[in-house]
């Protein structure tokens, strides 16, 4: 069952006793568990972040660590039913979806627009990583063979808003810069077919135009 939420008036005194060091716990947790969209625009508002010169090495293998860590926390979590939050259904709020879907939803959203980020800038192996989870909790809700989160009506991943036309043709370049000729076009297929079969030729040239020589030739094949 997903978490309710605690009201800010119920968990501020509680937080008021803990020491400077649980607190900074506590941050650390609350900075892991955010999209790495939503750092700069929740620290910024407390901390010069233009004063914070961590190395330009650092910064590049940090931020699509951290990308990849978020995603598999919240496809562990997903599996777990941590979002999966029903309610009794009737013929007034069939059509509402409960907190914890409408949480899962904007977070799942929020995770592919940062991939889509870091695969233009150039972190292929994270993103390719990352989206393929992303992607198989998308088939699992489609399967309906998880409690990963309620629809009071018939659901599915449609109901989540996934901007195929981006995420897919970002997907398609990561996939390319690692993966083998084969493989590539197994996996193409394979995410058209569970995703984008509505539109296929047309994210097929996308896929065309993303692969190299081998990989195309490849996908021409199938």
């Amino acid at each position: 069952m997903a978490s309710k939420r605690i009201d800010w008036e119920t968990l501020e005194p509680a937080l008021r006793k803990l020491k400077k060091d649980e607190l900074l716990h506590v941050l650390r947790d609350a900075y892991e568990a955010l999209p790495a969209s939503r750092v700069v625009s929740v620290f910024s508002e407390y901390v010069d972040l233009t004063r914070l010169h961590a190395p330009a090495h650092s910064r590049k293998s940090a931020a699509p660590k951290r990308l990849l860590d978020a995603v598999q926390r919240f496809h562990t979590e997903s599996l777990k039913g941590r979002y999966y939050e029903s309610f009794n259904v009737n013929s007034r709020n069939y059509m509402e979806t409960s907190e914890g879907t409408e949480l899962w939803m904007r977070e799942c959203r929020q995770l592919f627009d940062t991939c889509v980020e870091h695969s233009g800038k150039g972190d292929h192996g994270e993103v390719r990583t990352a989206m393929d989870l992303l992607f198989e909790l998308l088939e699992q809700l489609d399967r309906g063979d998880d409690e990963i989160v309620f629809f009071a009506d018939e659901g599915g991943s449609w109901q989540v808003g996934i901007n195929n036309g981006k995420v897919l043709p970002a997907y398609f370049d990561s996939l390319a810069a690692v993966a083998e000729p084969e493989e590539y076009a197994a996996r193409v297929v394979e995410v058209i077919e569970e995703h984008a079969s509505y539109d296929s030729e047309k994210f097929l040239k996308a896929a065309r135009k993303a692969a190299n020589n081998t990989q195309r030739s490849a996908l021409k094949n199938r």
